[in-house]
């Protein structure tokens, strides 16, 4: 009997005899392959091969030229952190060895290599990422020469001396920035001077500010005030090295109180509720009464903004007009009498202020005229008007580097309110302080040479000033002025 044959044996023999014929008919398939192949052109199949094998060998060549440049980039950098480390080792086997704390941790931290724009923005700084807080260092150095000499004041009681001068006429550290959020700043200014035959530190700026939209900015403190524009633009921008008569005569300074600001489109405003306003000659902060004073301000760009420089030592020149409007009126009561400003204590005045400030290529221009009315205090004389003016002009001979000035400004006072107290005067500032006058006028002419801008510089001029009594006696001097100064 047979043995009977399982279903899966005769599946499982189908399959092996497939595989081998499969195995025996691969090489005519390749064969047959070949020879279709072989129906192609040779040509062709070469000039494709060619250019498979230029364009390979195009872009390895690029990617050797890239690695070499990368190459070369690092083995730079790592010349420099090589150099830089040499160096600080270098310094410090310099520094005295530290027989007191814990050695390297209280030995200073060495840092080198950074850019000026690391550590100076128009002052030097500190500042976070998110700049949230921040804090800013700027400086100003002035040292003054002047030459002053009187004439035809023995009539009034002066003396004619000639007075040779050097003065710290002003020397000043600023400090601001913001704290928890860049719209919250602060700014902290204080000054020496030797000016005056003094030799003082005062607490010149101190307040704090908060931005809330452009339309309102808050501020409180004690700062300067935007009553004339001579006055409230940086010492450091002047196109002389120092203000106008009647500048001196007539501004309002620096007063402690609450100001509110904004802008819309070209319009600027500010107003500002503040403590008595002392001249710049009269001591004292505080209010000795229940009256404030009271500022209202103006200035409006008609072409480009003039700005707060009084010259612009641009080498390129200013091919855009610039044009703005300056307004101001004030009310202050008189705490504090004053030489400079002819107002004694308990006088109230109204004044008012306009400017026209233009600048266009290698030319500045600015006209002031002054408004003061007095009330005087009791017992005291009758109310009266004051006037007064100032024009000046700056021409760059060359472009940068040398500057002409000229400048021409007068004061009118309605009543003499200067005490008669004789002696010695080293400068006239806004007038005699030592007798009253009824009238001067100023007619100045300088030449400014510029190192970097007005951050160095040297400024000269020279002064006539002519005036006059209540008796229509004439005097005069003569004034010659040099300053060097640095600025941060």
């Amino acid at each position: 009997m047979k043995p009977q044959v399982k279903p899966n044996t005769w599946y499982r023999a189908a399959g092996v005899i497939g595989v081998t014929f499969a195995i025996v008919m691969s090489p005519v398939r390749a064969k047959g392959a070949e020879l279709s192949a072989s129906s192609t052109p040779t040509v062709l199949a070469e000039e494709s091969t060619s250019s498979s094998s230029a364009a390979t060998i195009a872009e390895l060549r690029q990617e050797i030229d890239s690695e070499r440049k990368r190459t070369a980039e690092l083995e730079k950098r790592l010349d420099q952190i090589q150099e830089q480390q040499e160096s600080q080792a270098k310094t410090i086997k310099q520094l005295p060895k530290l027989n007191v704390g814990r050695a390297a941790e209280v030995t200073p931290g060495i840092t080198t290599g950074l850019a000026p724009a690391d550590i100076y923005n128009r002052g030097f700084f500190l500042q976070s990422n998110q700049k949230r807080f921040s804090l800013f260092i700027n400086g100003l150095f002035q040292i003054r020469y002047t030459l002053f000499a009187p004439n035809s004041v023995i009539h009034y009681g002066a003396l004619e001396n000639t007075q040779n001068t050097f003065d710290v006429f002003l020397g000043r550290l600023a400090f601001s920035g913001s704290v928890f959020a860049p719209d919250l700043k602060y700014f902290a200014q204080i000054q020496a001077s030797t000016a005056g035959n003094s030799n003082t530190i005062s607490m010149l700026d101190w307040f704090v500010s908060k931005t809330f939209s452009q339309y309102l900015t808050v501020q409180a403190g004690r700062s300067w005030i935007p009553y004339t524009y001579e006055y409230y633009d940086n010492p450091g921008n002047y196109l002389f090295a120092d203000l106008s008569t009647a500048e001196y005569a007539f501004l309002l300074q620096r007063a402690i109180g609450v100001q509110a600001s904004g802008q819309v489109g070209n319009l600027s405003y500010a107003g500002e509720v503040m403590n008595s306003v002392p001249a710049l000659d009269a001591a004292g902060q505080e209010n000795l009464g229940s009256k404030m004073a009271y500022l209202g301000h103006l200035h409006y760009d008609l072409l480009q903004p003039y700005g707060y420089v009084e010259s612009d030592p641009n080498p390129d020149g200013t091919w855009k007009p610039e044009l703005t409007l300056w307004l101001s009126g004030m009310y202050n009561p008189v705490d504090y009498s004053s030489g400079f400003q002819n107002a004694r204590a308990g006088d109230r005045t109204y004044g008012a202020t306009p400017s026209i400030l233009f600048r266009y290529g290698f030319l500045s221009f600015q006209g002031t005229g002054y408004y003061r009315r007095t009330l005087q205090a009791a017992g005291g004389g009758p109310s009266y008007d004051s006037w007064g003016y100032g024009e000046q002009a700056g021409y760059y001979l060359v472009p940068a580097t040398w500057e002409l000035a000229e400048r021409v400004s007068g004061v009118w006072w309605g009543q003499p309110e200067i005490a008669s107290t004789g002696g010695n005067q080293t400068n006239w500032f806004s007038g005699p302080t030592n007798f009253p006058y009824h009238r001067i006028t100023e007619y100045s002419v300088g030449l400014n040479y510029y190192l970097f801008g007005h951050n160095a510089k040297v400024q000269g001029d020279y002064s006539y000033l002519a005036g006059s009594g209540f008796d229509n006696h004439s005097f005069g001097a003569n004034r010659v002025e040099l300053q060097t100064q640095v600025m941060f």
